[in-house]
């Protein structure tokens, strides 16, 4: 009986590996300076100066300087890194100033 239990395990973890894999999305940061923010749209430029669009969620983490805080409160020219999970779900928006931690390596 071990045998066959054995097979039937290793057989069913084969069947859900590829499921979990995609359960677990990969974060990608997104490091810029903000354009716009306007009906939960961030528009954003990289550091190659490419514009990006990132739909935020009301669900989505917002901190600034380290502490909660709301999407309207980012202005133009601010630096902001975007956490975003697969292929395009904010996980979060994160915004310091240089006295509190990255703007120099946004």
């Amino acid at each position: 009986m071990r045998p066959r239990s054995i097979v039937l395990a290793l057989a069913i973890s084969w069947i859900l590996l590829p499921a979990s894999q995609a359960l677990a999305a990969e974060v990608h940061v997104h490091k810029g300076t903000v354009i716009s923010v306007s009906n939960g749209r961030l528009v954003m430029k990289d550091r190659a100066g490419q514009e990006h669009t990132h739909l935020v969620s009301k669900d989505t983490k917002v901190t600034i300087n380290g502490q909660p805080g709301r999407l309207e409160q980012l202005e133009p020219t601010m630096q902001v890194r975007v956490a975003t999970e697969g292929a395009d779900k904010v996980v979060s928006v994160s915004r310091r100033t240089a006295k509190s931690g990255f703007e120099e390596d946004c």
